[in-house]
């Protein structure tokens, strides 16, 4: 009796936290400026294989293309951080969707594959700076105590439009051509940007801004590294992002949840990496008679996802050790079960069910993480976090093409399972008991006429 109680309250609590967040303009500005903006990325998502495949036809330069907007935040993006926590990070958020919304309107007026290449490069490059700086801003709009229903908005306003963005494209690409895909990202850049226009300011220290003369790059710096110009950005790019681990290392090592939360991200992005590859072939092999079926898959994922954002506020009461356990094992669960289904209902079903428990591991993770890190540390988290990630997909997804192509579909979906369940597992002494947090230092709290203003 007890315990249904705790659960009523907790739900009680929970629902008044997202009635509350629903009436902060600033937290409402964040979550539709990342709506919007996802909606615009998943169009050019639909956009950009077929403008290249329409123009130059299959070949190894579309596989490059494709991955052209990874390449700038796994060789710089741990140097993003860096801006990111010097500059204020509502400005870098709006000044990355602006840019890339300029580079997006572009493509529609270009005359070679290299010109389509480097504009995919600029992309990533804005991405390199839009995610950790959006993460930055959710401490400004996030009060304390709501961080899970908070960041079970984002998640959300991350997973709809992967549903959203290719419903739109499919029409807009038929009736008006492929070019207007872009010109739709270009508005939505726009439109994410003036969400953020009134959001509130942060103010820096000028005492964190390090002088010219140390920063990378500086003209001293430069002439006390001998040797041709190409070896010197190697060594400097591998100087930064093995920099980059040891200060991940050095954030996360002294609270145990904190840096299991790190770990297992990594491993996710393996296991995300595998997912990706094995679910291409599984589709054409085991769903040979149903045309699309890879979409189908993934708009089950999508769906799934959107609502497990959703959900998460209601297990407030649990340990969120536990819940992160329980969602990334319990979606290992459902992709190993891929193996025995040969019915395409029933694999919908279970990425359904997947992307339920994965949004959930997601919400709590970001959650978390937000709570134990400070603030003035959250855009270097991120900024090295993903470079390092990315590499992990990658190699994850380099893996599954060797993997499936070897063991088989069968042997494939079990690896990935695991891939996302032993971890967590490995780690439960870690994830599991709750570490007392610092008290957070006093600050005047931002009121909503202010925000306004």
């Amino acid at each position: 009796m007890a315990n249904e109680t705790d659960n009523s309250t907790a739900t009680r609590a929970a629902g008044g936290k997202f009635a509350g967040l629903l009436r902060n303009p600033a937290a409402l500005r964040l979550v539709g400026s990342l709506f919007v903006l996802e909606i615009g990325s998943a169009m050019t998502t639909v956009g950009l294989p077929l403008l290249v495949m329409q123009r130059y036809g299959l070949g190894l330069e579309v596989g490059f293309t494709l991955a052209a907007r990874f390449l700038p935040n796994i060789l710089l993006g741990a140097l993003a951080g860096q801006i990111v926590d010097r500059y204020d990070p509502r400005r870098v958020a709006m000044l990355a969707a602006l840019g890339s919304g300029l580079v997006v309107a572009l493509f529609p007026l270009t005359t070679a594959m290299w010109q389509i290449q480097l504009l995919a490069l600029a992309i990533g490059v804005g991405y390199m700076f839009s995610f950790p700086a959006t993460m930055a801003l959710r401490p400004q709009v996030i009060p304390e105590g709501s961080e899970l229903e908070g960041n079970g908005l984002i998640v959300m306003a991350e997973r709809i439009p992967k549903l959203i963005g290719p419903a739109l494209a499919g029409p807009i690409a038929a009736g008006l051509g492929i070019g207007w895909l872009f010109c739709a990202e270009a508005a939505t850049a726009v439109a994410a940007a003036a969400l953020l226009l009134r959001l509130p300011l942060s103010e820096r220290p000028a005492a964190e801004t390090p002088s010219a003369a140390s920063a990378p790059g500086a003209p001293e710096a430069r002439a006390a590294r001998p040797g041709p110009a190409g070896l010197r950005w190697l060594a400097a790019w591998a100087r930064a992002l093995a920099g980059g681990a040891r200060e991940l290392v050095h954030m996360v090592k002294d609270d145990g949840r904190l840096s299991s939360l790190t770990v297992t991200a990594f491993t996710y992005m393996v296991a995300l990496g595998l997912g990706r590859t094995f679910l291409a072939a599984y589709s054409l092999e085991e769903f040979e008679g149903v045309p699309a079926m890879l979409g189908y898959l993934l708009a089950a994922m999508g769906l799934g996802g959107a609502c497990g954002a959703l959900l998460t506020a209601r297990l407030r009461g649990w340990n969120q050790g536990w819940v992160y356990i329980l969602g990334n094992a319990l979606e290992g669960v459902c992709w190993i079960a891929l193996i025995w289904t040969g019915s395409w209902v029933v694999a919908l079903a279970l990425l359904f069910v997947a992307g339920v428990f994965e949004s959930i591991a997601s919400v709590v993770y970001f959650a978390e993480v937000q709570k134990r890190l400070p603030a003035q540390l959250t855009g270097k988290y991120y900024a090295t976090l993903v470079p390092l990630s990315d590499v992990f997909l990658v190699g994850g997804t380099v893996a599954g093409g060797l993997l499936v192509g070897v063991a088989g579909v069968a042997w494939s979906a079990a690896l990935v399972g695991l891939a996302m369940a032993v971890p967590v597992l490995l780690l439960i002494s870690r994830l599991v008991p709750e570490k007392r947090l610092p008290a957070a230092p006093a600050a005047a709290p931002v009121a909503a006429d202010e925000v306004l203003s």
